[in-house]
């Protein structure tokens, strides 16, 4: 706990953040600090460019994406990891978050391309059309199911086991 004005030991009362606009995306969570992405910025920066085909329930479909590859910006936001724990990059993962409440969870490993190299990318550009937030766009997926259009928030989440799993004693009764 952390001292309020009045010298108390009282939780202190996290600042209001502002709405966001229509075309920011939070990032949120177990990083270092909270970061607002600005749609038009990744745009501006939005080299990767990739066809995808998947299926959906009536058809299989073709498009042509365009945007930053998802390990790239989080790499410039580094999440907080749990020094206790080896690699604890392996422990963290990703809730990609839409405006209209569809959530997708991908493990930070996954996408790193020293891990499982999935080419998930915040696509800024559908068909040559720019759109006002970017889509979490899953390249190797063959059905469009963990896509997340009108995206709005990444909340990176580290899921170490509890101390209690930690202890070489306790992890020995757990097994």
């Amino acid at each position: 706990m952390e001292p309020s004005a009045s010298g108390v030991g009282e939780p202190a009362i996290p600042a209001q953040r502002a709405a966001l606009g229509p075309g920011q995306v939070l990032v949120t969570g177990d990083v270092v600090r909270d970061r607002v992405l600005d749609t038009a910025k990744l745009d501006a920066r939005a080299h990767a460019q990739r066809q995808v085909h998947y299926v959906t329930r009536r058809r299989r479909e073709t498009h042509v994406v365009q945007g930053v590859p998802l390990h790239e910006v989080l790499a410039e936001m580094p999440p907080r990891l749990d020094e206790r724990h080896k690699m604890g990059q392996l422990n963290i993962i990703v809730l990609a978050l839409s405006e209209d409440g569809f959530q997708v969870v991908l493990s930070l490993a996954e996408i790193d391309p020293e891990f499982g190299a999935c080419a998930a990318l915040l696509a800024t550009r559908y068909n040559g059309r720019a759109l006002t937030r970017p889509t979490l766009v899953m390249p190797g997926d063959g059905r469009a199911s963990r896509y997340v259009r009108g995206l709005c928030r990444l909340r990176l989440l580290n899921i170490a086991p509890s101390e209690a799993l930690a202890d070489p004693e306790l992890r020995s009764t757990v097994r």
